[in-house]
């Protein structure tokens, strides 16, 4: 039979989420799909070789294009670096989370129907406030996912400004030279630059240019669902950890109140509090070997690319505001893309801490020897917060966050001094 608990979970878990109905359409689109109870996976696999084909053909054409202006200068090949490096951090991801698909399955289901929270044993004890406390639970339980549909719908906003404008440039443009210049040999201009690979059969070129352009136009869309959807499914799983915390924190501060837990059960209820940390921690160490080592690649990547964005900053600062406008929009992508990573893993942490003071803080000096004894053990591993490592080198934090911009900083002055000799 269902405790009070397990049904508030199953009517959030019918409530519909934006955030996480977004991110698995983006995995969905390129060929992982992170929840089979939803929808079908026999598609997957052309969808993914597809996918993977598109991306390679890409980037490939970005190298040509770096390789014959890579003598002439930085600013004419720079931001066929930048796209480069973007594919292909992009297909890296679609590779290791394909590797880890079934860890990804278990935690994008666990975080949506709160399966950490079934079954711990604390609404089978008599307790007399039972709705309240699980009013409370539920409360927080929703706030989080209020927290991850704002967050996550708002890096949707942002990806989405250098994807619409690469997009729709060549359109623009087209008009501007055509009809607003008048240009008498206005053409249709490739979305960024790249030489694409074909061969001509008498007049004939194979692929066809408006083949060629089109292919060259998802390559924004790529870009999209790799970067709006995988760092988007890392907000999400660490929220929802940060989530369960507090909402361990809320059971271990109300484990001495008289009137939520009568003096006789606050064993039993203080081990189901300590049956939620185990879950909790085994959750926090899925997350962590899911993610530690694509991070590392994303924080490498991202430096550089910030790095670029900003010498390509200096270098056009008396061209247009559409120009300069389109720089900026990438410039926070990348800024809050990484950014992400860190607040996300602090706001962890910061929990973790909080939950070890709300163990020492209880009234557990006046309780029973076993209950004294479950508190040392618990603040004993406690103590150890809870952290999400950069490929096991170091912690995601404030800290590293302002380190990876220092980083950045240090190497776009590098390259501006190597440039102007």
């Amino acid at each position: 039979m269902q405790n009070i608990l397990e049904v508030e979970l199953e009517r959030i878990d019918e409530q519909p989420k934006l955030g996480l109905a977004w991110v698995e359409f983006s995995a969905y689109a390129l060929g992982i799909n992170l929840a089979p109870r939803k929808r079908s996976s026999k598609p997957m696999p052309f969808i993914r070789i597809f996918a993977v084909l598109i991306n390679l053909w890409i980037i490939y054409s970005l190298v040509a294009f770096i390789m014959a202006n890579y003598q002439v200068s930085f600013e004419a090949y720079v931001e066929a670096v930048l796209l480069t490096f973007q594919l292909s951090v992009g297909v890296v991801k679609m590779f290791h989370f394909q590797n880890c698909l079934e860890s990804c399955i278990q935690l994008v289901y666990a975080t949506e129907t709160g399966d950490v929270l079934k079954s711990l044993g604390i609404f089978d004890l008599k307790l007399p406030r039972k709705h309240l406390l699980s009013q409370a639970l539920s409360t927080i339980i929703v706030e989080s996912w209020l927290i991850i549909d704002r967050q996550v719908m708002f890096f949707f906003k942002v990806v989405c400004m250098p994807v619409v404008y690469y997009t729709m440039r060549p359109y623009f443009q087209y008009i501007y030279d055509c009809y607003i210049v008048a240009d008498e040999y206005c053409e249709m201009t490739l979305t960024y630059p790249a030489i694409v690979p074909y061969f001509q059969w008498g007049n004939h070129e194979y692929p066809s240019y408006a083949i060629r352009f089109f292919l060259l136009q998802s390559g924004p869309v790529w870009c999209f669902f790799a970067v709006f959807g995988f760092n988007s499914l890392f907000v999400i799983l660490t929220r929802h950890e940060a989530g369960l915390l507090q909402i361990l924190r809320h059971l271990v501060q109300n484990s001495t109140s008289d009137a939520v837990v009568p003096k006789h059960l606050r064993v039993n209820y203080l081990q189901c509090c300590v049956r939620l940390f185990a879950r909790i921690a085994r959750h926090h160490n899925q997350i962590e070997n899911l993610f530690k080592y694509i991070i590392l690649v994303q924080c490498a990547v991202s430096s550089i690319l910030i790095c670029m964005l900003l010498y390509k900053i200096s270098t056009v600062l008396d061209v247009g505001w559409v120009w300069m406008g389109m720089i900026m929009a990438y410039f926070v992508t990348i800024t809050l893309e990484i950014s992400l990573y860190n607040l996300s893993a602090q706001i962890v942490e910061t929990q973790s801490e909080l939950l070890y003071l709300d163990w020492y803080n209880c009234s557990w000096y006046s309780e029973t020897t076993e209950f004294r004894f479950i508190i040392k053990m618990m603040l004993i591993f406690s103590r150890r917060t809870f952290v999400l490592s950069v490929g096991g080198f170091t912690n995601l934090s404030h800290k590293f966050l302002v380190q990876v911009f220092r980083l950045s900083g240090n190497f776009f002055l590098l390259l501006r001094n190597m440039n102007n000799k």
